[in-house]
């Protein structure tokens, strides 16, 4: 049996290294619980009444298996209130919709994932689809963007999402669930080609064009004669520290001050190193994984060293960034190459990481087993397949009295400057 790798402490000892994690200033109790009472607090009972009176379906929308979120206990809180008001199937029929966004899975991935996310309950849903954002068959155009089909039929929509800093969007939840998760590939598009602007940071709502834009299609939605409720779960460390519900926009407005205390880490100032570590499932593959190199970089001084740890055990993901890498080795090429072709999705996280790595100078390290050794040269990354091989790197890499940070859970927890 292999021993366990060291940590960054023991293979740095020359370097000062505090960690940064995750922090659930009190769990929330039981999650069941705490989601019903959330959601009763927010009208549930009234808002469940009127589905049925309108006669149904109530579209259920969750996140995919690519986002952490405890979409069971969301579902056996839902079925508990049904149950409190007396809204048997035959009074209010369900369906469940899978906001995929543009992520694709497996067969095999999409009933492991049904089973798990509704356990006994699965026979309360008349009807289960997943969100095809390449199907134009299955969309429908809602005011200025283009959903599916569901989405523009001017029902009772309820959503589950998780609330997390998000690099571009600003913070994550129920209301990217409702948008963003069930767009068409074009729409998503256009969306995320906002993730190349200058105004756009983990954290930041006001002013972020890629926030503005999910707000227009929650409008788009309601105008269409949609009712709107979601639950706002926020998980950190592995705890619920709270649920949140409400109408998407209020109810993504009182989570941010909790996920701020659970998320946002300041520095003092900008640091040589920072290792940033990302947990399942955003550690499936580069394309997610990435994230945590996105919301950990502002940290790090120019000429500094990014560390990457994530398994990334099914490759790359979704491969266009890394043409456009392949295909611009300088910032300045990818920007021209962008502006040349036009906006493709996944341009965004090449162009950044040139920024980083050609116009900052910041070196970047892949602690991987997932992919190949060859791509170092496209990516701009030195990849490893252990940490003890990747820290004699970054020794050599760094100056001495070298002051730097690891980072649990990269993927969610965003560094800033104060």
């Amino acid at each position: 049996m292999s021993l366990p790798e060291a940590d960054w402490p023991t293979l740095l000892p020359g370097v000062a290294l505090a960690r940064l994690a995750p922090a659930a200033p009190a769990a929330a109790g039981d999650p069941v619980r705490a989601a019903e009472d959330a959601l009763a607090a927010a009208g549930a009972a009234r808002f469940l009444a009127d589905a049925a009176r309108a006669g149904g379906p109530l579209t259920v929308v969750v996140n995919d298996p690519h986002r952490f979120t405890d979409t069971r206990s969301f579902v056996a809180a839902l079925v508990a209130l049904l149950e409190r008001e007396g809204l048997a199937a035959d009074r209010l029929p369900l369906r469940l919709l899978v906001a995929a966004g543009s992520h694709r899975s497996t067969a095999e991935e999409r009933a492991r994932h049904e089973a798990e996310i509704l356990g006994a309950h699965a026979s309360r849903f008349a009807a289960v689809a997943w969100h095809d954002a390449r199907d134009p068959v299955t969309h429908r155009r809602v005011g200025g963007t283009t959903l599916h089909g569901w989405m523009a039929e001017g029902g009772h929509y309820l959503a589950c999402g998780s609330v997390e800093p998000h690099y571009f969007a600003g913070v994550t939840g129920a209301h990217k669930t409702l948008t963003v998760g069930v767009m068409a590939l074009g729409a998503l598009t256009a969306n995320h080609a906002h993730a190349m602007s200058s105004a756009v940071a983990p954290l930041k709502l006001a002013g972020n064009p890629v926030h503005e834009g999910i707000e227009q299609a929650v409008r788009d939605l309601e105008a269409t004669g949609a009712r709107l409720l979601v639950l706002n779960q926020v998980l950190a460390d592995g705890t619920l520290a709270g649920c949140i519900a409400g109408h998407p926009l209020e109810a993504l407005a009182r989570a941010v001050p909790l996920v701020e205390t659970c998320f946002a880490k300041r520095l003092a100032g900008a640091v040589d190193l920072v290792v940033a570590r990302v947990r399942p499932p955003l550690d499936r593959d580069l394309y997610q994984a990435e994230k945590g190199i996105k919301n950990t970089e502002a940290a790090v001084r120019d000429g500094g060293v990014i560390v990457l740890e994530a398994p990334c055990a099914l490759g790359v993901g979704l491969d266009a960034f890394v043409e456009l890498l392949g295909a611009a080795p300088t910032h300045a090429a990818a920007l021209a190459t962008v502006e040349a072709r036009g906006y493709r999705l996944g341009d965004h996280k090449a162009v950044r990481l040139r920024a980083l790595t050609d116009a900052r100078g910041v070196r970047v390290a892949l602690v991987s087993r997932g992919l190949d050794p060859a791509l170092a040269g496209v990516l701009g990354m030195t990849i490893f397949p252990e940490r003890a091989t990747a820290a004699r790197w970054v020794a050599a890499a760094l100056p001495s009295a070298a002051r730097g940070v690891v980072v649990e859970d990269a993927g969610n927890v965003a560094l800033a400057l104060e």
